[in-house]
């Protein structure tokens, strides 16, 4: 993993990083957002694949349901959930605490679209004992700084 928190201090972009126990699941999430009193929209990182074997990032709500037929259409392949097990082995991050970037290996990243008109994002940067917030007006200038392939799921119509 690339270390985010230099990444984006050489960069200049704005980012908050808070270190607590360890994180696992979204009620705990909730505790200790509001034990450090930090705001903005909780995501989860889903680490998916297709069947060729390339790893992609799904960047989504913590509480919003994936529908992978629309995922699969957006890039073109069929894509599926990367077993816990395999993830942490190509990862070394446990199910919970997914980064949705900084991978030392190209992993595009599937945006929701819906994230784009919240203010912050708040995300597990790999370690399960912190948590990162960072701007969404931000996410242009993280895409570009690490070279991210990204796609951006749109809104559905019967939302």
């Amino acid at each position: 993993m690339i270390n985010l928190e230099e990444k984006f201090k050489q960069n200049n972009i704005d980012f908050e990083l808070y270190h607590h126990r360890a994180i696992y699941t979204n009620e705990d999430a909730l505790v200790v957002k509001a034990e450090q009193g930090f705001y903005g929209t909780e995501t989860k990182s889903l680490f998916i694949k297709d069947k060729q074997g390339n790893n992609y990032i799904f960047l989504t709500f913590t509480t919003k349901r994936s529908d992978f037929k629309r995922l699969s259409k957006l890039v073109g392949k069929r894509l599926s959930v990367v077993s816990s097990e395999v993830m942490e082995e190509l990862t070394g991050q446990k199910s919970g605490a997914v980064s949705p970037f900084g991978y030392e290996t190209v992993v595009p990243v599937i945006i929701d679209e819906e994230l784009l008109s919240h203010e912050k994002l708040v995300f597990a940067p790999g370690r399960p004992d912190q948590t990162m917030v960072v701007k969404v007006a931000d996410l242009d200038k993280i895409i570009e700084v690490l070279e991210l392939e990204t796609f951006v799921l749109p809104v559905s119509e019967e939302e």
